[in-house]
């Protein structure tokens, strides 16, 4: 069941248009996100609003507050890329809006032969490259509901939130060049062993060695990855339903108490 102390408005006004709530794309536990529709603008509209989604969650509001502020930041940087949804405007101190990307994510792919463009894969590693050449390691290329493909026939990157960018000048960037590559040959890991599932015949060999789990993966799982996944259990053992987001359709919507109309720039 959703958290009824995200609050959210069930109705909003951006560039002149009036939205109103459609339904709950994702809630899970750092995060709610909502789309938007309007009758008079095609391009629906998404909020992300940072929340802690356990008891006592509202006490790390403040850092809610910085995690989200910290994604704007860093999604900025990237707003204007090919492949990253248009950036909207903020949402009180804890939310921003962004638009809605018509299509599908990888978890929601079926048969990748028809649902797939040919060249997606190639695609979604220019968008990390650009990213890369930014000097941000995106870190969740791993999550198949970050990675869409657009009714238009498009790659989509979706979700900022735990990316991780260096510094671009001085002797820092120069120090810290080796670790940012060798980063983002994670990514690379992951979007690759993505392509060996869905599309296994176009895999070149050069691309067959970038997803093979690299020694820095396997120390990733063994002291970061299990152990944050036992702690959340602990604090949250029936997991988030982020799945809503992938079975939307058989979940009905969630009605709310309206708060007022936001009026956005």
């Amino acid at each position: 069941m959703a958290n009824f102390s995200r609050h959210y408005p069930q109705t909003m006004v951006l560039n002149g248009h009036v939205y109103s709530v459609d339904r709950i794309l994702k809630d899970d536990f750092f995060s709610v996100n909502v789309l938007y529709a309007s009758p008079t603008c095609p391009i629906r509209q998404v909020l992300k609003l940072s929340d802690f989604r356990f008891i006592g969650g509202w006490l790390l509001r403040p850092l809610a507050c910085l995690m989200s502020w910290r994604e704007y930041w860093i999604y900025s940087m990237v707003a204007d890329v090919e492949g990253v949804p248009a950036l909207g405007p903020r949402f009180g101190w804890r939310g921003y809006y962004h638009d809605f990307i018509e299509g599908k994510t990888l978890f929601e792919v079926d048969d990748p032969a028809t649902e797939l463009p040919q060249d997606y894969f190639e695609q979604m590693r220019r968008i990390l490259d650009v990213i890369h050449d930014r000097r941000i390691f995106y870190v969740d290329s791993n999550k198949l509901g970050n990675l869409l493909v657009g009714d238009d026939g498009k790659a989509y990157l979706i979700d900022y939130q735990i990316c991780l960018p260096f510094p671009k000048k001085g002797w820092l960037a120069k120090l810290t060049h080796p670790l940012l590559q060798r980063l983002a040959q994670e990514d690379l890991y992951h979007l690759y062993k993505h392509k060996k599932r869905y599309q296994p015949h176009q895999l070149t060999e050069h691309e067959a060695e970038l997803c093979q789990k690299s020694p820095l993966n396997h120390a990733y799982d063994k002291w970061v990855g299990t152990p944050y996944k036992r702690v959340k259990r602990l604090i949250y053992p029936h997991g988030s339903n982020e799945i809503l987001w992938y079975q939307w359709n058989k979940i009905k919507h969630q009605q709310l108490a309206p708060d007022k109309t936001q009026i956005m720039p």
